[in-house]
């Protein structure tokens, strides 16, 4: 696989923006400058753009109280009484949630996206020692990480190059039916949200999502995963 381009660009101003990393900044081009520059700028547009200032966006839990509307007046005649009842309580007329794959929105033909689990940690990556790390993401006071397992598969003959950054997905996870909270777009090089780079004939990759949850939740029974781009949108049932 080819090396994602501006790599080494972009781990250096991760370098500067983030904390938990331990490698010294590499000597840079101004080529390789310019590309930091137009890359991060874009990450934080669509920050602003797209996500909400809070993780887990608690406007989808309030209650909005029904709008008043005047009745107009009936002289004293009882509207009620002649107007048939419609029951809805068949089970047939509730709407359920239609899955779908991921992979035309995200990636060309003949890539395949297969998720592979997910962990509940408190930085990542785990091994924040390694020689090679210069970016680390740790979960915030009271949060903690799910971190996302993805496999890329390249099922054809020929190279096919990925620009997922390009697409600029908008990733919502719904847990256990209940809570709903974004996908943090991140400088990590393996991010499946913001990756960029090329797979050769029958090659495999493995990539992440990630989200900060309450650190009180350990216990992961059922995994929706919604992705919007700019056309269209499709929800996966991880697990």
């Amino acid at each position: 696989m080819k090396k994602r381009e501006i790599s080494c660009g972009i781990a250096a101003l991760c370098l500067i923006l983030f904390t938990g990393c331990g490698a010294t900044l590499p000597p840079m081009t101004d080529a390789q400058q310019d590309a930091i520059a137009e890359y991060a700028a874009a990450l934080v547009m669509r920050h602003t753009r797209d996500y909400s200032s809070r993780l887990v966006d608690l406007s989808l839990y309030e209650e909005k109280e029904p709008e008043k509307t005047e009745e107009p007046e009936t002289g004293g005649m009882d509207e009620t009484a002649d107007t048939p009842v419609i029951d809805n309580s068949d089970d047939n007329n509730i709407e359920e949630t239609v899955y779908q794959s991921i992979d035309a929105l995200l990636v060309p033909d003949g890539v395949v996206i297969t998720y592979m689990g997910s962990q509940i940690l408190d930085s990542y990556p785990e091994n924040q020692e390694d020689d090679d790390l210069f970016f680390a993401l740790d979960a915030s006071t009271g949060k903690k990480l799910l971190v996302l397992r993805f496999s890329l598969q390249n099922t054809t003959g020929e190279e096919k190059n990925l620009d997922i950054f390009s697409v600029a997905p908008r990733c919502t996870l719904k847990i256990n039916d209940t809570e709903r909270t974004h996908v943090i777009s991140t400088m990590l090089l393996d991010d499946l949200s913001t990756y960029i780079g090329s797979l050769a004939a029958g090659e495999e990759i493995s990539l992440v999502l990630l989200a900060e949850i309450d650190n009180t939740l350990d216990t992961i029974e059922k995994l929706e995963l919604t992705v919007k781009t700019a056309e269209e949108s499709a929800v996966t049932l991880l697990q």
